[in-house]
C-alpha cells in the first residue's frame, strides 16, 4: 500500500516580535515528475495560507521571517507529519534557526520548496530537496 503524502504550506513569520509558523495543506497524491512542483495543488493552499496571514495583520505587526525561505511547500508522509513536524515547529518557534529548520525539513520531506512571486513572472518554486542553502 502506498504510503500517504501531504502537500503543506509553511509560513515562517514573525507578529508582535514572537515567531509563528501558520501550517495549511491538504492530502496529495504526488507528482508526475521527480522534484516537479505541483502547481495547480500548491497554489490553493498558498493562497489559504497567505489569506490567513493577512487577515491575521489586524492582530498586529506581522512580517515573513525572510524573503529567501519565510514561504515553503513541503511534500510529507502523513507519519512524519503526524510525528516530526510539530517537534519541528516548536524548534523553529523557540530557536528561529531556519537554516536547522530547513535541514530538518528535508530529512523528513519527500520534497521541499522555498516559493517567491516575481512580477510578470508569477509563483516560483525553489527545489530546496536536492540543493544547499548558501
Amino acid at each position: 500500500m502506498e504510503e500517504q503524502k501531504y502537500l503543506i504550506g509553511i509560513a515562517l513569520a514573525e507578529q508582535n516580535n514572537k515567531r509563528i509558523m501558520p501550517l495549511g495543506g491538504k492530502t496529495f497524491s504526488g507528482v508526475d515528475s521527480k522534484n516537479q512542483a505541483p502547481t495547480k495543488e500548491a497554489e490553493k493552499i498558498l493562497l489559504d495560507l497567505l489569506l490567513r496571514l493577512f487577515k491575521r495583520t489586524t492582530e498586529g505587526n506581522l512580517k515573513i521571517s525572510n524573503d529567501e525561505t519565510g514561504l515553503l511547500l513541503a511534500e510529507i508522509s502523513f507519519e512524519s507529519m503526524q510525528n516530526n513536524l510539530p517537534v519541528i515547529k516548536s524548534n523553529w518557534i523557540n530557536t528561529g534557526n531556519t537554516d536547522t529548520l530547513i535541514e530538518k525539513l528535508k530529512s523528513i520531506c519527500f520534497n521541499l520548496w522555498s516559493i517567491k512571486f516575481k512580477k510578470h513572472e508569477g509563483i516560483i518554486f525553489n527545489d530546496l530537496k536536492n540543493k544547499k542553502l548558501s
